[in-house]
């Protein structure tokens, strides 16, 4: 539909909450230039930034050129519609949003698909901390869809997360699925400390050996159906590395919130 090209980069971030593909659905090419972006702590026009013009992508509604690294917000709240981005984005890419595809062709910020309810986002570089997290005061993170990084993961990935799949296929930072509530997490890189800790229920699956909570217990070792199903799910999202088809270890924690999550460790290496 769109292509939107940032002409200079500006260390003064700019936020494109609401730039979807259904409410440039429906605009002239003039009419995108005419939305309103935040720039600093002020309102601008889209078109003071971005250069406005057809796509060139077959598949995308919307498509970001530029150095976009310091650009909050792309796909913030989307609901549906593909959108690309050559590069990397700011913080808060894809947060909130509730279907449709983000794919990132470079690293992404902090707060990568935080709450997000829907959709798919892929990132093929790195992404910073609290990726599918809540923000600060929410009780819920993450409540569906799907999170594929291709490189690594900062701190407290999947904080407070309810539902959804996130996987990391490098390495992750600490408190990894902290706080986790629902939801599938899937590590192929190596993780910081405290995997898991304050988790309610859950599954958290690795092929590197983790460092938990003092809380949590080996609790039998066996061969889950999960892995068969997470390896079609990986594959289907075009996700590399595998956790084999023999048997894990599981672990049960974290006591001290009930016992309920399960961490799951294959001797599969990547």
């Amino acid at each position: 539909m769109f292509k939107l090209t940032l002409r200079v980069p500006s260390s003064i971030p700019l936020e494109l909450d609401g730039i979807t593909p259904d409410r440039v659905a429906s605009l002239s090419e003039l009419e995108v230039a005419r939305l309103p972006v935040l720039h600093g702590n002020r309102s601008e026009q889209l078109g003071e930034f971005f250069d406005v013009t057809t796509r060139t992508l077959p598949k995308a509604d919307l498509q970001f050129a530029g150095d976009t690294g310091h650009v909050k917000g792309i796909a913030a709240r989307m609901r549906g519609g593909f959108i690309h981005v050559e590069g990397n984005v700011g913080m808060h890419a894809g947060a909130q949003m509730s279907g449709g595809t983000l794919v990132v062709g470079g690293g992404a910020g902090d707060w990568l698909g935080s709450e997000m309810s829907g959709g798919t986002i892929d990132v093929r570089h790195s992404a910073g901390n609290q990726v599918g997290a809540a923000y600060r005061g929410s009780r819920r993170g993450m409540t569906g869809g799907t999170i594929l990084i291709r490189g690594s993961a900062g701190d407290e990935l999947g904080l407070l997360m309810r539902r959804g799949t996130i996987v990391v296929q490098g390495d992750c930072g600490e408190f990894a699925g902290a706080s986790l509530i629902a939801g599938t997490i899937a590590l192929l890189g190596q993780i910081g400390g405290r995997l898991g800790a304050g988790m309610k229920r859950g599954t958290i699956i690795t092929n590197r050996e983790p460092v938990l909570p003092p809380s949590f217990k080996f609790a039998c070792e066996y061969r889950p159906s999960i892995l068969h199903l997470l390896k079609e799910q990986l594959a289907s999202i075009g996700a590399t590395g595998s956790f084999g088809s023999g048997s894990v270890r599981c672990y049960r924690g974290d006591l001290l919130t009930g016992g309920r999550g399960e961490v799951l460790v294959t001797s599969h290496g990547s």
